[in-house]
């Protein structure tokens, strides 16, 4: 006999109880009085965890509950079965130590591998219309707290423009959809000017007052604008925001609720003007305007000249100022040298008049 409470269903009132088995009939006798005829079939029994209550749930929706564990496997052994081999394995320090590391690596390669790849697919699966409402949304926030007006002549901003969609957004023939678009602003941290491109999902691409002052020729500004294109090319930028907010997007694309979706603006933001593409993204976004600048007859040595030209720019305004800068194009963006030197090997290929070159590195 088996020794426990029972409650009737929907009542937290218990009574003494006592189950057994009589003549192969599985009864259970409540306080000497009532008596249920039990069917195996119908009782459905909690899984063993240590020596906490166990509790069967009744086909009437009752409840007996026990401490007495070993009583209960042995005499349902046959259902029991799984039960027994849940509480073998939770009891065995060997497993738990096995199923911990299972665990931990199954966390850390979903976030590794898995986020990374569910959010390239939410961001090829989001239409150029969600870019657009993004984009907008970010560039109003970054002029709100970040850039002021452009100081840029307004004929040398049409020049620019112009050459821009005839000669350079031309290149791009593979996102049909998008329209790509320049904006120019003045970003300075205090005294300081800062030099820098980048691009929203959209297609619109900022370029800052002091990256238009360094540069000494339009290839220079070509190199970079390509630069840009690459990540939007690659939705380098949706991507990185849909990983840091897996959750929250996936929520919105699974239940078609974009409602929130300009809120990702904030995020844009955020990591345009920390710079934070990884190497690959980066790696891909390089390659991507060299390849364009030898179909385009550009020499991609003005993409290492630019870039020396930024940096040692941004080292010269730290040497000479105390501020704490927000951000350094050029220090945050990985491996600049290894990147120079890429470009330069482009530009062999470019010298020797190919239109494209076998270069498959990354840094």
């Amino acid at each position: 006999m088996i020794e426990g409470k029972w409650y009737a269903k929907g009542s937290s009132k218990q009574q003494d109880a006592l189950l057994f088995v009589e003549d192969g009939i599985y009864k259970l006798k409540i306080e000497d009085a009532l008596l249920y005829t039990l069917e195996l079939e119908y009782i459905q029994i909690a899984s063993r965890l240590g020596n906490v209550e166990r509790k069967l749930t009744l086909q009437d929706g009752s409840i007996f509950a026990t401490y007495e564990n070993d009583a209960i496997d042995a005499m349902f052994s046959q259902k029991e079965k799984k039960s027994n081999y849940l509480h073998y394995l939770e009891s065995n320090i060997r497993w738990i130590i096995i199923a911990l590391f299972v665990t931990i690596f199954s966390t850390f390669s979903f976030f590794k591998w898995g986020v990374p790849f569910l959010s390239e697919q939410i961001a090829e699966a989001l239409p150029q219309k969600t870019n657009e409402l993004i984009a907008g949304n970010t560039l109003e926030i970054l002029d709100k707290y970040l850039f002021k007006a452009t100081t840029i002549p307004e004929q040398e901003q049409e020049e620019i423009r112009n050459h821009f969609q005839s000669s350079i957004a031309t290149l791009d023939t593979t996102t049909k959809n998008t329209k790509y678009k320049l904006h120019f602003r003045l970003w300075k941290e205090g005294n300081r000017s800062i030099p820098n491109a980048f691009a929203l999902p959209s297609g619109d691409i900022i370029v800052t007052d002091k990256f238009i002052q360094l540069a000494k020729n339009q290839e220079e500004i070509d190199s970079i604008l390509l630069h840009e294109m690459g990540h939007v090319v690659h939705k380098h930028t949706l991507k990185r925001v849909i990983e840091s907010s897996f959750v929250a997007v996936a929520v919105m694309v699974i239940v078609g609720d974009t409602s929130a979706i300009t809120d990702m603006g904030v995020g844009v933001g955020s990591l345009l003007v920390s710079s934070s593409y990884s190497r690959k993204y980066e790696s891909e976004a390089d390659n991507y305007a060299f390849e364009k600048m030898l179909r385009a007859k550009i020499d991609p040595a003005s993409f290492s000249t630019i870039m020396n030209r930024m940096e040692a720019s941004s080292q010269n305004k730290a040497k000479d100022s105390d501020e704490e800068s927000v951000v350094d194009y050029i220090s945050s963006h990985p491996s600049t040298k290894q990147r120079v030197q890429i470009a330069q090997k482009y530009s062999e290929c470019f010298k020797r008049g190919r239109s494209d070159c076998d270069i498959v590195e990354d840094f």
